[in-house]
């Protein structure tokens, strides 16, 4: 939780405590009424706080899950393998040659993965080839590892 949602769940707390003991209460047991609401109220302040952070943890560990799901069983693995001639990470696109020595256009786009994705001179991959208007063209790209 960070100072300035603390902050806010303390000021939070207090007002709301405040509220209740006067609407609720007696003059005589003010203070206390108002201590129990208090505590009460940040307690649950902070565990309305901790939650989201829970969620977020849990979402990362799935989707890195999801991640390592990518490389699934190679037996059942039609794609082809090859080695990355080049790849301009700037640009976003390079050249896969296949086994039987042909170059393949590849564009980031087509390498599986989330966020930034990109492919190192001389890694080892897997792909379908298929003919665009430009000529043949690397889909569905995984890295080998190795």
């Amino acid at each position: 939780m960070s100072g300035n949602q603390l902050i806010k769940t303390i000021v939070l707390s207090a007002v709301v405590a405040v509220l209740v003991a006067f609407l609720g209460q007696s003059l005589e047991n003010l203070w206390a009424t108002m201590a129990v609401n208090f505590l009460l109220i940040l307690v649950a302040g902070f565990l309305m706080q901790m939650q989201p952070a829970s969620a977020a943890a849990s979402r990362a560990s799935s989707q890195m899950e999801e991640d390592e799901d990518d490389d699934f069983d190679p037996a059942n693995d039609d794609r082809e393998t090859g080695s990355v001639k080049w790849f301009n990470v700037s640009k976003g696109f390079g050249f896969i040659t296949r086994e039987n020595g042909d170059d393949v256009f590849v564009h980031f786009r087509n390498i599986r993965g989330r966020g930034h994705r990109s492919l190192n001179e001389g890694q080892k991959v897997r792909f379908y080839v298929r003919e665009s208007d430009k000529g043949l063209q690397a889909e569905d790209v995984s890295i080998l590892r190795v």
